[in-house]
C-alpha cells in the first residue's frame, strides 16, 4: 500500500522528476504484489491499480504524457495485457528522457561511477544485448544497435562516462524498438534501470557542488526629504491662493 511517506519522494523537485519517482514507487508495489500473490486472478486487479495510480500522478502534476490512456474497465480486460505493455513502454521512454534532461549540462558532461555501479550497468546492458540478439530484427539494424551498446560499454569502463555516449545509446534503442515494438519492449526495463543509476550518481555529484553565491542587492536610492526652503516656498504659495 502506498503510504504518505512514499509521496514525499515527489517533494522539492520538478513535476517530471516527481512523476518518475512516484511511478517507481507504484511499480515497486505492483511487482511486490504480483510476486507475493498466490491468486493468479489478482493480476488484472494489481495492473489496473498501478495504471490508476500512475495516471492520477501524471494528471495531478499537469503532465500530458498519458493523455491517450484511461483506467481500464475491470469488467472488460480482454486487451489489458496489450494496453499495459504499451502503457509501460510510454512510461519507460518518458522516464529515460527525464533522467537525461535532469542531468547537469555544461563543463561536467561525464560522470564517475564506482565499480558497484559499473557492474550493474554492464549487467543491464548484457540483458539488452541478449534480447536484441534473440529478436527477428533485420541484421543491419541489429548490428548498428549492438555497436552503440558496445561503444557505451567501452565508455563505462573509463574513469568517467560520457553523457553523450549514454544519450547515443538511448536514442538508438528508441529508434530501433519502434521497428520491433513487442520483441524489444523488454529492453526498456533495463534501459530504465541504467538511467536510474545515472540519475542517482548525478544527484550525488550535484550534492558536492558548493551553494551558489548569494546575490548582493544594490542599496536602494533614498530620496532626500524636502528642504526647508521648499517648504517655505510652498507655504508662500498657499498664502497667495485667495480661498
Amino acid at each position: 500500500m502506498i503510504t504518505e511517506d512514499d509521496f514525499l519522494a515527489a517533494a522539492d523537485c520538478p513535476p517530471d522528476l516527481a512523476f518518475v519517482r512516484l511511478e517507481r514507487k507504484f511499480r515497486e508495489m505492483l511487482e511486490s504484489n504480483l510476486e507475493s500473490s498466490q491468486n493468479g486472478n489478482m493480476y488484472e486487479h494489481f495492473v489496473i491499480e498501478y495504471m490508476n495510480h500512475t495516471l492520477a500522478a501524471a494528471n495531478a502534476l499537469g503532465l500530458d504524457i498519458l493523455e491517450f490512456f484511461s483506467v481500464p474497465d475491470p469488467n472488460n480486460t480482454s486487451n489489458l495485457t496489450q494496453t499495459y505493455n504499451h502503457f509501460r513502454q510510454v512510461v519507460d521512454g518518458y522516464t529515460v528522457g527525464v533522467h537525461i534532461r535532469n542531468i547537469r549540462v555544461g563543463p561536467a558532461t561525464s560522470l564517475p561511477f564506482d565499480e558497484h555501479e559499473k557492474k550493474h550497468i554492464r549487467a543491464y546492458v548484457t540483458k539488452i544485448k541478449e534480447i536484441v540478439d534473440a529478436s527477428a530484427l533485420e541484421a543491419a539494424k541489429k548490428e548498428a544497435l549492438m555497436n552503440r551498446l558496445n561503444a557505451f560499454l567501452a565508455e563505462v569502463d573509463k574513469d568517467r562516462t560520457s553523457m553523450q555516449r549514454f544519450q547515443d545509446f538511448i536514442m538508438s534503442l528508441a529508434k530501433t524498438t519502434a521497428d520491433a515494438t513487442e520483441e524489444l519492449e523488454p529492453t526498456w526495463k533495463w534501459a530504465r534501470l541504467i538511467a536510474a543509476i545515472f540519475g542517482v550518481r548525478q544527484d550525488t555529484e550535484n550534492a558536492k557542488l558548493p551553494p551558489p553565491p548569494k546575490r548582493i542587492e544594490r542599496p536602494k536610492q533614498q530620496i532626500p526629504p524636502p528642504s526647508a526652503r521648499n517648504g517655505t516656498r510652498r507655504a508662500d504659495m498657499d498664502d497667495d491662493i485667495p480661498f
